[in-house]
């Protein structure tokens, strides 16, 4: 498979995938001779105002075979005056074998459906090509999924993109051929994004380019649907998310795997949840979404830094309950000399103001050292609160001291 083209390798591990599970019914039929009996059609100008398909006189058309032992053409016929073609072959090899037809036409390849039965004849044989252009028009966004998973422990979200687009033309939309070509269709993405790579789709990912804040295909684009999915990774803190509907969109879907996620925006509505690879997502929908509309996609604060901002506020808590009991201690015994207890801790009658302190400062440390990456709020009320404690241990002890 490695003399094979790019995008011809590409289309052979998604023929191969898409037929794992009929393996049975093709060793069935590897025994029998076969046949493929088709046509290849294209658009023609029937008048000054319509168009319809007439037959692609001439054009060569193959007959492949890719399979984990072998691929590679295996016969090659032109097509009649009536666009028609037709092959006999006898199935080879191991029985993951599949086998395809194809034709190339204005230097784009087009292809069959996987030839799974013995005469194979009608739709499953059919090839329609277009004549290209590389001057760009919009693509329709039939359906835009947007898929938010949960944090993970790097404090990082993936997000996963599908697009089904829509050449609604009769012509294939490809890539300018110039120094600096044009993409075929590109999107924007958070400016946050990070790792964007393409996912299984229709598009090889030798035709996609991530740059910054934007993702471009160059694969042609013939009309029809066809699916364009990638992925990447955006950091807790660019939540809330802002995002805007590039293009529009017939429907635009967002799934949160954050059950307290919420997605704002024009037509948005909250409706029944979906599961996904036993993962449950809250489901957010809107239809006819207009060019560049708005949505906000908002999540909670992971745990991690919720934790930070508990802590924070527990140990800034603590040093002003701290500070009250210590003026507080001060005071009593310097008009009796009774000790004041300096914390909310149970009363430990029987140790020493400076104990206490001691005893104190290691539970601080110890809180602090359970953080695994504290903020710099966690940092600043740590430093604060020990030194304020040093501060007052070092005055328990000259008292002790004093007194003795």
């Amino acid at each position: 498979m490695s003399r094979l083209p790019s995008f011809l390798r590409f289309l052979a591990l998604t023929l191969v995938a898409a037929i794992a599970t009929t393996a049975a019914t093709t060793t069935a039929l590897n025994a029998q001779a076969r046949s493929v009996d088709g046509r290849v059609r294209r658009p023609v100008s029937v008048d000054a105002d319509s168009t319809g398909m007439g037959p692609a006189v001439g054009t060569w058309v193959t007959l492949h075979r890719v399979g984990k032992d072998t691929a590679g053409p295996i016969d090659s016929i032109r097509t009649d005056a009536k666009g028609k073609y037709g092959f006999r072959y006898t199935p080879f090899g191991a029985s993951d074998g599949v086998y395809f037809a194809s034709t190339t036409w204005g230097g784009i390849a087009y292809f069959t459906p996987p030839l799974k039965n013995v005469d194979s004849r009608g739709d499953e044989a059919e090839i329609t090509v277009f004549d290209t252009t590389s001057v760009r028009f919009q693509l329709t966004v039939k359906g835009r999924h947007l898929i938010v998973g949960k944090a993970d422990t790097t404090q990082f979200r993936t997000i996963i993109e599908v697009f089904e687009l829509s050449n609604d033309s009769l012509r294939t939309l490809v890539a300018t051929d110039t120094t600096s070509p044009m993409p075929t269709w590109s999107i924007s993405v958070p400016a946050s994004a990070l790792d964007v790579r393409a996912n299984e789709g229709e598009v090889s990912p030798d035709a996609f380019v991530a740059g910054p804040g934007r993702v471009s295909i160059y694969a042609p684009i013939a009309p029809g649907i066809k699916q364009v999915a990638f992925s990447y990774k955006v950091p807790n803190s660019s939540f809330p998310l802002s995002m805007r509907a590039e293009g529009g969109a017939v429907v635009f879907e967002v799934l949160l795997e954050e059950q307290q996620g919420l997605v704002t925006g024009k037509g948005f509505a909250n409706v029944d949840p979906v599961t996904l690879e036993r993962r449950n997502f809250r489901r957010f929908l809107s239809q006819d979404v207009q060019p560049n509309a708005e949505l906000i996609i908002e999540l909670p604060s992971s745990g991690a830094p919720a934790r930070n901002l508990y802590i924070a506020g527990l140990l800034i808590a603590i040093g002003m309950l701290m500070m009250v009991a210590l003026m507080r201690s001060m005071q009593r015994r310097a008009a009796n000399r009774v000790p004041v207890e300096p914390t909310m801790r149970p009363r430990e009658s029987e140790a020493p103001l400076h104990e206490r302190l001691a005893q104190e400062i290691a539970a601080l440390d110890e809180t602090y050292a359970r953080i695994a990456e504290p903020s710099d709020a966690v940092k600043k009320a740590y430093d604060i609160r020990r030194s304020e404690l040093k501060g007052a241990l070092g005055a328990a002890l000259a008292d002790t001291a004093a007194r003795r």
